[in-house]
C-alpha cells in the first residue's frame, strides 16, 4: 500500500489552509477595545449602525401580520 496519494493530499490541503491563513491575516482590521477603556472606532460604528437600523429590524420590532408570510392563514383544528 502506498501512501504517496494520502501524503500528496494533505500536503495540497496544507497549502490550502496557509495561503487562506495568509489572506486572512493581511485583512486590515480595526481593534475594538475593551468595556473598561474607550470605546473604540469599530464599537461606536457599530452601535451607531444599530441604532441607526433598529426601526427596520424585523428581530427587535417584529413583522406586521399584515406582511408575515408564515402567519396561519386560519386557524387548526383536530377532531
Amino acid at each position: 500500500m502506498s501512501t504517496k496519494p494520502h501524503s500528496s493530499n494533505n500536503i495540497a490541503h496544507a497549502r490550502r489552509t496557509v495561503q487562506q491563513l495568509r489572506i486572512e491575516a493581511s485583512i486590515e482590521r480595526i481593534k475594538v477595545q475593551c468595556s473598561n477603556k474607550p470605546v473604540s472606532k469599530a464599537s461606536a460604528d457599530l452601535m451607531n449602525y444599530c441604532s441607526e437600523h433598529a426601526r427596520n429590524d424585523p428581530l427587535l420590532m417584529g413583522i406586521p401580520a399584515s406582511d408575515n408570510p408564515f402567519k396561519d392563514k386560519k386557524p387548526c383544528t383536530i377532531l
